[in-house]
């Protein structure tokens, strides 16, 4: 064996790697195969990419920043961060925050059907959603004109990060490391058409045509066109809109002459999936004003009518996703997705019954919102002291980490999860952003809020959080609830709707060219906005 060269192993899959010493253990783990969560992106600071070393310890000391998100509990546990360690002499580590690939809530429904069908191609298509967190593909008989069939998938590039900058940060950071953020996602599409050929009785083959439907940055990805552009200001992408070609170009084995078409974007942060929504709801169309909200791993507003359309971005999902909760996760089994008060006493409901292990957004929003009509949380977001609660409810529950941070026990001792106040800043900041951005859709537009016609929430997110929860965070307006709908998957709607007619597909480029770009943090008052929002 080459002395220059380290072998790591990661329990418990068994993979193994042969790198240099002083390889960053996220580089030992992507040429094994081994899939180490990475919500922040490797910036050190979510505690979600943890491995745990035994007697054969192949790591480089503690770093301070590891100290800081582990404890020092955490570190005589054995637990280190990917994103830190590096790999400098032979051994083995158990991945303790894995990416798995089961259990995940995915939203896979329309909220409308498809009735007009004028498809330019013959035999079978597929409509893709391609989300940050999740992929939605939806099969077509083009000649009958009914759908067929559906399957969705955790998207496997979240192994190199939750939110989009985390991609591109990992796009650029080496030659190879675009092909490789590409083809796992490529590679996973093209397995997952041949799960939906098989189980239909078709042949891949006779697959025609796939459109998709995706924020900028992951049809860049998707395409293989470096996204690194976005991730810098002016924040401008390499395309808005893409020609399209055929699918053996990206290795998707379908019918020899089979093409793949992606929707128009807008801006670097307002994509294809955005424009797709807007087309299905025919925003561009309707006499009222329509205000359109998607927070997902990304956050999108969008407000408008006939007479004109108005768009922003906020950097809003990566807290409702759990990247920087501390005991945050996406919404899959075991998730707390509801909180809320029964009979004096706070009471959490999980994803699938199952024993809570972590806290997805709409959980997190309904805590939140429970423990502030409850007085334990200021309307500053301060929790009250441990020491000075006097309600017996929630005396009991609140208490002090290590660190002497103020938590919350939101469920029994025995499954212990926690909100913390830290928690509640990272959702000040992020629902100070989306109340920023409604503010000034509002205001581009000349309405009032209630002068609103219908609100439509758009995503996974959107369509589970608890309405009062969501308008009590600032999340969406305060309006007639009568006004506020779940518009499900508009994204794999508006793709199927252009899949299925040639006419909406085209029609989905004038949407986007009508649609106008506002960068918030340009305005001159943002920050003003952004402090005074951040109050709940």
């Amino acid at each position: 064996m080459d002395e220059k060269m380290c072998e790591i192993k990661f329990l418990p899959d068994g993979l193994t790697a042969r790198v240099a010493p002083d390889t960053p253990l996220t580089e030992a783990a992507d040429a094994a195969g081994a899939r180490i969560g990475r919500h922040c992106g490797g910036a050190g600071v979510c505690g979600k990419c943890r491995v745990r070393t035994g007697a054969d310890d192949p790591l480089s000391p503690v770093s301070e920043t590891e100290r800081g998100a582990l404890g020092e509990a955490g570190i005589k546990e054995g637990l280190r961060l990917s994103c830190c360690a590096r790999v400098v002499r032979d051994g083995s580590v158990t991945i303790v925050d894995r990416v798995e690939s089961k259990g995940h809530s995915i939203l896979e429904g329309f909220s409308d059907g498809i009735s007009d069908w004028a498809p330019d191609a013959k035999g079978y298509g597929v409509s893709v959603d391609i989300g940050t967190t999740t992929v939605v593909c939806y099969l077509f008989d083009l000649d009958g004109h009914e759908s067929i069939d559906k399957i969705s998938f955790l998207n496997p590039q979240v192994a190199f990060g939750d939110d989009v900058i985390s991609r591109i940060a990992y796009a650029s950071s080496s030659p190879d490391a675009l092909p490789r953020i590409q083809s796992v996602l490529t590679e996973e599409m093209d397995k997952s058409l041949g799960v939906l050929a098989e189980r239909n009785g078709i042949k891949k083959e006779e697959i025609t045509e796939i459109v998709i439907a995706g924020n900028t940055v992951m049809e860049h990805l998707f395409a293989g066109v470096s996204p690194e552009s976005i991730g810098r200001s002016p924040y401008t992408p390499q395309f808005l809109t893409y020609p399209p070609f055929p699918a053996s170009k990206l290795g998707i084995r379908i019918n020899e002459n089979g093409i793949i078409k992606m929707l128009p974007n807008v801006a670097g942060y307002v994509g294809a999936d955005i424009v797709a929504g807007v087309a299905a709801l025919g925003m561009e169309r309707a006499e009222g004003v329509t205000l359109l909200v998607d927070i997902g791993t990304n956050n999108e507003i969008v407000i408008g009518s006939r007479d004109g359309l108005f768009c922003c971005a906020t950097a809003a999902g990566p807290a409702f996703e759990g990247a920087r909760i501390q005991y945050g996760m996406r919404a899959s089994t075991g998730a707390i997705e509801k909180v809320y008060m029964d009979g004096g006493e706070l009471r959490c409901k999980t994803i699938g019954g199952a024993k809570p292990v972590g806290l997805c957004g709409s959980g997190l929003i309904d805590a939140i919102m429970v423990v502030l009509r409850e007085g334990v949380v200021e309307p500053s977001g301060r929790f009250t002291a441990p020491e000075k609660c006097v309600d017996p409810r929630f005396a009991k529950r609140l208490g002090r980490n290590e660190n002497g941070m103020v938590r919350l026990l939101l469920t029994d001792e025995e499954n212990p999860i926690y909100l913390t106040q830290k928690d509640i800043r990272e959702v000040q900041l992020a629902a100070g952003a989306v109340k920023v951005g409604t503010e000034v859709m509002l205001e581009r537009a000349g309405i009032t809020k209630d002068e609103i016609a219908e609100v439509c929430l758009a995503g996974a997110f959107g369509n589970n959080i608890d309405i009062e929860s969501a308008a009590a965070a600032g999340l969406i307006p305060d309006i007639d609830r009568a006004k506020i709908r779940g518009v499900k998957n508009s994204s794999g709607l508006g793709a199927s709707l252009a899949l299925a007619s040639a006419e909406f597909y085209e029609r989905t480029k004038a949407v986007a060219e009508k649609m106008k770009y506002v960068e918030l943090s340009s305005l001159p008052d943002f920050q003003k906005r952004f402090v005074k929002a951040m109050a709940f």
